[in-house]
């Protein structure tokens, strides 16, 4: 039989004091909790930089205005930039970074050629992103003119001898050739025309073909006409046959 006072005793120690649990925790608590912070703030900024808009592959013009765009999720302390082929991009009246965004006055077939490409970076933080390559399909056309492609030289065409012209406006994608003659338009049934090469053959050139030729061409860039014409002469071949006449007088 327990005594009163051991009993009251016994109860006392089986008793735990819930402020001394809550002490004994406090330390494994805090410890998860900042691990649980820094995980979420790890989170946060892996996901910092999201790319709303990416730059895109597109048409364009020679000589017309475009536009690259980028934007990202949450554009608070984000710098941007823009590479081309892998360089930073040197800005011009004629190119230049607008906002996020890089602005093309006048597209050149040549300058611009190749990838372009954004480049967003946190300041805050210095996480960088960079987005998927770009590039222009650029649609051009220039003219040239009509040269004499065979004989080498005016000097050598000749009467019956074979004569080739040739067109020398060329573009993307490639051109659809006209010939005219004064002012008339040719037919491949009447004339043999290379729209690939863009020439005009003439198998056995006469006088009949003597006159100024040029050419025209027209693409998804517009129309052009030569800005140089060529100017056929043909000398006719005179053969003169002389007849002898033999007289035998008896």
């Amino acid at each position: 039989m327990d005594l009163p006072g051991e009993s009251q005793t016994r109860r006392r120690r089986g008793r735990r004091n819930p402020a001394a649990i809550n002490r004994r925790k406090t330390p494994v608590d805090t410890v998860v909790a900042v691990s649980i912070i820094c995980f979420q703030v790890l989170s946060i900024q892996a996901a910092a930089i999201q790319f709303t808009k990416e730059p895109k592959s597109q048409d364009a013009l020679h000589g017309r205005s475009a536009m690259l765009r980028c934007e990202v999720s949450d554009p608070a302390d984000i710098a941007y930039s823009w590479l081309h082929n892998g360089q930073p991009l040197e800005s011009s009246e004629r190119r230049f970074q607008e906002g996020s965004n890089l602005k093309f006055t006048a597209v050149d077939r040549r300058l611009d050629a190749g990838n372009f490409e954004c480049v967003a970076q946190n300041t805050a933080s210095g996480e960088m992103l960079h987005s998927t390559n770009a590039s222009f399909n650029i649609k051009w056309l220039e003219s040239g003119g009509v040269t004499l492609k065979e004989p080498s030289s005016e000097g050598e065409i000749e009467s019956s001898a074979p004569v080739t012209l040739r067109c020398h406006i060329d573009g993307h994608p490639r051109p659809t050739c006209q010939w005219f003659k004064d002012g008339l338009k040719l037919t491949e049934k009447s004339h043999q025309i290379n729209n690939k090469e863009r020439t005009l053959t003439f198998k056995s050139a006469s006088p009949d073909d003597n006159g100024l030729y040029y050419c025209c061409a027209k693409n998804a860039a517009g129309h052009v006409c030569s800005n140089s014409n060529f100017t056929l002469n043909i000398i006719g071949v005179c053969v003169c046959v002389c007849v002898c006449l033999c007289m035998t007088v008896c």
